[in-house]
Order: structure tokens, then C-alpha cells, then sequence
């Protein structure tokens, strides 16, 4: 919750400062210390000089836009300090912007060495309020002539499953309710780095937060790590998904290729970090993992070479090199490749589909006629992008609509098919450098777009039988329709998208199954094809009714203009 948390770098990366941070009190006066750092990676600290004054003297962080304090909830914080001239405690509190104390603690005695101290802060505040920040402070007069030297800040409300580092709990849910069944990490273009230096690294972002080191981001802002590799596991363990580890294949986003006779450290640096998650406590990197706090070894069934490889000419010797290192030592691990090669056989192939709104629904049936040879398909991003890709696009209940067409055709041929993820999956609202995304936040709160719903439906009604459906009227256009039935849930699920301007009614009639005469229907439309949902409204979210069959295996419904309709049958 707190910015510039430990002074590694500026949000842009450059030298290190102490924005987002003020003083309190007439006897505070701040400054970057460079000759007091806690260690070696965060040699800087905050210090703050206490000269003699009335009340109290102390800095504070204004948060990430602000910073949430609700009702009844409680706060984790953390700080590093030590003192010359000041031997007493440390108050830290959580105020409003007119100085009301929402919540307060203190710390033990700050020596002249630094310590950690750990603070429970339990809020008192009867509304949910934004314009909030995080205050350490001590007595002006009882530390006059005092400076006092703070490093890595850390404050959390509550988190997603209580996970220690974890997701804020909106958020989390905001995941949770998709149904997901993978993650891929760290990325995408996050894993590859601006530059082959700037890559991201999974040693630099283990270990307690204090040992953890930043780095430049690919999107022009500072990364803290703060968020690291065993960060993504215990996500994957809390959500109940199957981790995609996707590694360094030595080429990043400027353009660089790792010669192949340079590869050696970049392929030990992917087997370290596969010992390191996957290895016992006898191998060195398994012992760091335990170290870390995590004795039994994690299950990686999925290791993909790179990412959007088709930008780079040389995937050919990479993947080669990478893919024969990673099987001889994991035989029976699953490959991802991510461009076409000759050099080696894969598992999975990932495909990325930013497209508009016609070539979308084009690609309705890209796998219909795929070979069916033991490989398989990961969609590992996609999102309609009404103005053409990409940026600069609303994620309106067009878009929605089109990203419904394309995943029914995706499950249409969910034996080839295996995965399929929307990207971005995230916006922080008014920061954003891509749109469309698909859950939107602020400090406050978060809301979903026409996108998630559909996905949402799709993904929590979801079959492990695609049935055959017949149609005596037409092809595909404007309605677009899959079927599919569960065994576990004995539910049969029949999704359809209309994307025309017209209700369009049908008869179906199940020629091998029969139902109880009452369904279900989740229904996702709007009057304009350019609705969006917003922090205010949501004009565009999932509607359910029910619906009568005229018998057990026969009914009629009428799929309303510019909609994805999900109906819910119970097998008998």
C-alpha cells in the first residue's frame, strides 16, 4: 500500500528520492541518507532529523493514489530503523488527511542498530476512506537532536486467503471469480526486459523483501519485486491453479539475441530456478527454498521457451538449446513454444490474438481443421480491441461480444484447445498504457468489464463433454453456439452469441439427453453496442432467469440482439 517503500530507485527508475513521502511536525526535517543503508541492495534509508519542537515530529507516505483505511479492518505494517540520539519507541499510525487517527500502534525501542519492527493496526474508521496516509512519529521534545534512519516500508490490509505479501482481497476475489485454472508467470513481456540486462531474474526476487532487488520494468516504470517467484506459487496454491512457468530464452525486447555460444548462464540460470521450486532440500537451490519458508518442493508440469518469439530470427537455435537442457534434466515436463520452429518437437503451442471486432469472430473456427497429433493449442492472450490493435480501444459490450464469439469457437475445439487467458487481465484506472483490460481498479474499489462477464460465464459453466449439435437452418452468423455437458454436476450447458441486431428465437431438441422441464439463462446484452461499465455503473453484467421446456429433450428461446447467453440444464 505504501510507494517508494525502499528507495532502490523512482518510479521511472532513476535516481532514488523521497517522493510520496512529507514530514509531520514543525521539528521533522527529512533527507535521503546515503551513508545508512540496511544492507547492500538497499544501501539508502530515510532519515529523519528531530530538532526541539512541540508535539511530534515524523514522515509519512501518501499511498498509491491515496490509501484505503476501511471499517474494522486490520493492517500489517513493517519497518526497518535505528536511531542516533533516541532510544524510545516508534508511533505509527493510519490518519485522514485533517490529522483524525484512524488506526494506531507502537513499536519496541529503536537502538543504534537497525531492527525490524512489526505493528498490528486496527482501524477505527466508520466509512471507507481514500484520502489517508501512513505516519511514523515520535515526541519532538523526548527525541530533539535525534536522527533516526528508516528502510523498507511494507503496510497490507487484509489479504486475499490471509496470504502473507498477498493480493488485496477485492482483487483476489476479482480473480477467484473467473474460475481460474492456470497462470502463466512472470510473463509475457515482463520476463524478456527492455534489454538482456534488465530481464527479469527469479534469484533477485525471492527472499525476505529486504534482499529483494528492483528492477526497470518493460513499461517504463520501476518494478519492485516486491511481488516475486514464490509470491506466483503460493497465488497458484491459493486459487487452486496450475502454475505455467514461462523462462528467459535469451532474447528481449529491444531486439537482442544471446548468441548461442553465450546461452550456457541463461540455461543454468532456468535449471536453478527449476531446482529452486521443484528440488529437494538436499539440492542447493531446494535449500533456499526452504530457507525461504517453503520445505516441499512445488509441481511444475508446464515450462514455456520465451514469449512472442515470431518478433526475433533467431528462436530456432535458442529454443533448440533450451529445450534440450530443460528435458534432459525434467523428461517429463510439457514445452510451450511460442513461434514456429523446425529445430525441436513441442507439447503446446502459445497463440496471442489481439484483433478487432471482425477478426475476431473470423477466427471462430481457426481450429476447426487443426491435425489432431497429440499437441495442443494455449491461447495465452487475447482481447477484442474495437479500434484495432492495440491501445486505444474501449472495453465496451462490443468487444465483450466479440470475445464471446471467439471463446465459443475455442471451446468448440477444447480437445486441441487446452487453455485459453485474456490480457491484460488488470488496469489500475487513469495509470493504464493498454487498453482494453479486463478488471479495472483504483485505490478504492474495483469493476469489471463486459469482458470478464463473458469469460466469467464461460469459465464457471464450464463441460468436460463437447456434444454435437445440428443445425437444419443456416450456418454460423449472427449466431454463433456450442454445447457441452458436465458429469460431475450432470448439467448441460448450451452457449449462444447473437451479434445482430435482432432477437433471434430457436427450437432445440436434444436428441440423446433429457432434462427437468425448468432451465436456466445468463444473459449478457445492452441496449448499445458502445456500453462500458465504470466505477459508478455497470449497465452491461450478467442477468439471470429462468426458462420452461415444452418437454424433457424440446424448447424454444429467443436469444435477445447483441448478446452471449449461457443456459443451465439439469440432466435427469
Amino acid at each position: 500500500m505504501l510507494r517508494n517503500w525502499n528507495f532502490q530507485a523512482d518510479d521511472k527508475g532513476e535516481d532514488p528520492s523521497l517522493e510520496f513521502w512529507s514530514t509531520i511536525g514543525d521539528g521533522a526535517a527529512i533527507e535521503l541518507d546515503t551513508e545508512n543503508g540496511l544492507n547492500n541492495i538497499n544501501s539508502n534509508s530515510l532519515r529523519l532529523d528531530v530538532s526541539e519542537s512541540t508535539g511530534r515530529a515524523g514522515v509519512a507516505n501518501e499511498g498509491w493514489w491515496g490509501l484505503r483505511v476501511q471499517p474494522n479492518e486490520k493492517y500489517q505494517a513493517s519497518l526497518f530503523a535505528k536511531a542516533e540520539g533516541y532510544t524510545g519507541a516508534l508511533n505509527v499510525t493510519l490518519e485522514s488527511s485533517d490529522g483524525a487517527v484512524l488506526a494506531s500502534a507502537t513499536t519496541g525501542v529503536v537502538s543504534g542498530e537497525f531492527q525490524k519492527f512489526q505493528v498490528t493496526l486496527e482501524s477505527t474508521a466508520e466509512v471507507v476512506s481514500i484520502n489517508n496516509q501512513f505516519v511514523v512519529s515520535v515526541d519532538s521534545a523526548e527525541a530533539a537532536g535525534a536522527s533516526i534512519y528508516f528502510q523498507v516500508f511494507t503496510l497490507f490490509g487484509e489479504t486475499f486467503e490471509g496470504r502473507e505479501n498477498g493480493l488485496r482481497q477485492d482483487l483476489g476475489a476479482a480473480m477467484k471469480g473467473l474460475n481460474p485454472s492456470f497462470f502463466r508467470f512472470p510473463g509475457g513481456n515482463n520476463l524478456e526486459g527492455q534489454y538482456i540486462d534488465t530481464r527479469w531474474k527469479w534469484n533477485e526476487t525471492v527472499g525476505p523483501l529486504e534482499e529483494r532487488i528492483g528492477r526497470m520494468g518493460d513499461w517504463s516504470y520501476w518494478n519492485t519485486n516486491g511481488q516475486g517467484l514464490l509470491d506466483y506459487m503460493y497465488m497458484c496454491e491459493d486459487f487452486g491453479m496450475e502454475p505455467i512457468l514461462d523462462v528467459y530464452a535469451g532474447y528481449s525486447l529491444q531486439g537482442d539475441s544471446v548468441p548461442e555460444d553465450q546461452l550456457g548462464p541463461y540455461v543454468k540460470e532456468v535449471l536453478n530456478e527449476l531446482e529452486y521450486l521443484t528440488g529437494s532440500t538436499d539440492t542447493v537451490y531446494g535449500a533456499l527454498r526452504a530457507l525461504h519458508g517453503r520445505e516441499e518442493p512445488f509441481n511444475i508440469n508446464y515450462i514455456e521457451i520465451g514469449n512472442e518469439d515470431w518478433f526475433s530470427t533467431t528462436y530456432e537455435y535458442r529454443y533448440r538449446v533450451f529445450y534440450d537442457a530443460i528435458t534432459e534434466a525434467y523428461p517429463d515436463v510439457k514445452i510451450i513454444a511460442t513461434a514456429d520452429q523446425t529445430a525441436r518437437s513441442w507439447d503446446v503451442f502459445d497463440d496471442h490474438f489481439y484483433m478487432n471486432v471482425s477478426e475476431m469472430t473470423d477466427h471462430f473456427d481457426r481450429y476447426d481443421n487443426y491435425p489432431r497429433n497429440g499437441t495442443a493449442i494455449f491461447i495465452g492472450e487475447y482481447g477484442t480491441h474495437v479500434n484495432n490493435c492495440c491501445n486505444g480501444s474501449p472495453a465496451t459490450l462490443e468487444a465483450g461480444i466479440s470475445d464471446a464469439i471467439f471463446l465459443t469457437g475455442m471451446e468448440r475445439n477444447s480437445d486441441f484447445v487446452h487453455m485459453v487467458a485474456y490480457a491484460p487481465l488488470f488496469k489500475r484506472d487513469g495509470q493504464e498504457q493498454w487498453n482494453p483490460d479486463m478488471i479495472h481498479f483504483d485505490t478504492e474499489t474495483v469493476w469489471f468489464t463486459p469482458a470478464y462477464y463473458v469469460l466469467q460465464e464461460w469459465s464457471q459453466n464450464r463441460a468436460d463433454t463437447i456434444l454435437q449439435v445440428d443445425n437444419t437452418d443456416g450456418d454460423f452468423g449472427p449466431l454463433y453456439w456450442v454445447a457441452g455437458s458436465n458429469k460431475d454436476t450432470k448439467k448441460l450447458f448450451v452457449k449462444v452469441v447473437n451479434n445482430g441486431d435482432s432477437e433471434e428465437k430457436v427450437s432445440i431438441s436434444l436428441q440423446s439427453l433429457t432434462v427437468k422441464t425448468e432451465g436456466v439463462a445468463r444473459v449478457i446484452t445492452g441496449d448499445s453496442l458502445d456500453l462500458e461499465n465504470t466505477k459508478e455503473s455497470s449497465p452491461v453484467k450478467p442477468v439471470e432467469s429462468t426458462f420452461s421446456l415444452t418437454s424433457d429433450s424440446e424448447f424454444e428461446y429467443a436469444f435477445a440482439a447483441r448478446s452471449a447467453t449461457v443456459l443451465i440444464l439439469q440432466i435427469e
